[in-house]
């Protein structure tokens, strides 16, 4: 059978038990399929394109089917790949209703829970905290999950329901169900023996004495901002991906530098320092899903909206409201 041949189900035999077939692998399917272009999906959705290449790939050995033909130009359908699909496309929009039912109806039955995700680690104090505080004293009866994201999986959770609502680095990602909250400022992190320890300030220019330790993947929005405001310095910076969880425990070992949110500093970590780095702040912004149940995601962008206007009269060395806010 050629490529231009046309393919049937008839023609896609079972031999043995259908293998389970994981959405990750048919969103990464989709994305190529949409785009034509490994590199172009790999961009859209924010993933190595060697990675997005190894999950068609094992979609593939899964179906026992090639679904593109690779050529220098990009990516084509094949028979089989033209002919699933309109399924693939059914298999994650079913799986959203799914989701969104069920979250509806566990509503209905008194059993509710709000899945939001935001940046771990989150300091005491800080927006997260404030807004899951000010969010329970409303609704006790709604049980709140926080999970972390990285910045480039955050809207296909909200699109695919995963989660009901995001906090998230950026100025306003998803601009049908998203607002900006906060500006918050920027600190260097140094361990407390570091030279620059207990300055006034640290110039960027001075990032690029030790290793510079940040998690690029994850903090995608924050890298962004912190690379233009060096680019805008003539300041290189070559920073050593490196997950969020570690940064603070390699930093305060004396292995490299790093750059944080200013409110870090409220968590009491007394083998590290928290130096103001000027000109540097980055944006909060919260957005929910829109979908089913989303009374309560817009309960909780009300106290996200609360805690904002708080910490922001509290604290406003480290966070200020921006000039225009922007409700959907």
């Amino acid at each position: 059978m050629t490529d231009s041949s046309p393919v049937t189900l008839a023609d896609l035999q079972v031999t043995r038990s259908e293998p389970d077939i994981d959405l990750r692998l048919l969103r990464a399917f989709l994305a190529v399929a949409g785009e034509g272009h490994f590199g172009r999906a790999a961009d859209r959705l924010m993933v190595a394109q060697s990675a997005l290449s190894r999950q068609v790939q094992q979609l593939e050995r899964l179906l026992g089917a090639t679904l593109f033909t690779r050529t220098s130009r990009g990516a084509r359908l094949t028979g089989v790949g033209r002919l699933i699909l309109p399924h693939a496309e059914q298999a994650v929009a079913q799986n959203r209703r799914l989701v969104r039912m069920a979250r509806s109806a566990a509503g209905r039955y008194g059993a509710r829970t709000l899945t939001i995700s935001a940046p771990l680690p989150s300091p005491p104090g800080g927006l997260l905290a404030e807004a899951v505080r000010h969010f329970r004293a409303t609704h006790p009866d709604v049980q709140v999950s926080v999970v972390g994201l990285d910045d480039g999986d955050v809207a296909a959770a909200l699109r695919d329901g995963r989660i009901d609502a995001a906090l998230t680095w950026g100025g306003d990602p998803y601009a049908d169900h998203g607002q900006v909250l906060l500006e918050e400022g920027a600190s260097a992190l140094v361990s407390r023996h570091h030279a620059w320890a207990g300055a006034a300030e640290m110039p960027l220019a001075a990032l690029t004495e030790d290793p510079f330790l940040f998690p690029v993947r994850e903090r995608g929005h924050c890298w962004d901002s912190l690379n233009e405001l060096a680019a805008a310095a003539q300041v290189r910076l070559t920073p050593v991906p490196t997950a969020p969880s570690a940064v603070l425990d390699l930093v305060a070992a004396g292995l490299g530098v790093s750059v944080v949110p200013a409110s870090f500093g409220f968590a009491g970590y007394t083998d590290v320092a928290f130096v103001p780095l000027p000109g540097l702040h980055h944006r909060m912004s919260v957005v929910r899903h829109g979908g089913d149940g989303s009374a309560v995601a817009e309960a909780f962008v009300a106290s996200c909206r609360s805690a904002a206007a708080g910490l922001s009269a509290a604290h406003p060395g480290i966070w200020r409201q921006p000039a225009v806010f922007r409700p959907r």
